[in-house]
């Protein structure tokens, strides 16, 4: 589903600048934000063509409109699953990785942000229970808003040699 920044005009390895690893703490807190992306990229499963893109919003490129024929509730709904679990590993990560000063204000983003899309999250899948096409696009709509810019951009702060998706 952030990998749907992916299909909707985002890259996965986009060049931006070299990660800034000055001291352990700071390589550590890069680490954990990489393997983050790594695991969402996993959830969207974007070696496959990026499922949650297709399957959770109906979307097949970035100027795509939403073609509710393909949006698929139960495929959706083990995309959110999988993300539920890269999230909250992330925010287990957290807490044992202190984020050295410099990265401060994305910290702050991550712990207040994370918690929203872990619910937002659930509210998909609880959508997806349902099986209404309409209440998982609108679900995910929702888990989107609170992901991106917000989360993406303050992993972008914290490793610009990747580009997370706007």
């Amino acid at each position: 589903m952030l990998g749907c920044s992916i299909a909707c005009g985002g890259s996965p390895a986009q060049a931006v600048v070299s990660s800034p690893t000055s001291d352990t703490a700071t390589q550590n807190y890069v680490a954990l934000i990489r393997s983050f992306w790594s695991d969402i990229l996993a959830a969207d499963e974007v070696s496959l063509g990026n499922i949650a893109a297709r399957t959770c919003l109906g979307k097949t490129g970035p100027a795509a409109a939403t073609n509710m024929e393909i949006v698929d509730p139960a495929t959706c709904r083990e995309r959110a699953v999988a993300h539920v679990a890269a999230q909250q590993k992330f925010l287990n990560g957290l807490d044992s990785t202190p984020a050295p000063p410099k990265f401060a204000a994305a910290d702050h983003v991550f712990r207040t942000q994370i918690p929203k899309t872990i619910a937002d999250l659930k509210a998909m899948i609880s959508a997806a229970d349902t099986g209404s096409k309409d209440a998982v696009v609108q679900a995910t709509t929702v888990f989107l808003s609170d992901m991106i810019p917000t989360v993406a951009r303050a992993m972008d702060d914290v490793d610009p040699s990747v580009a997370h998706g706007d």
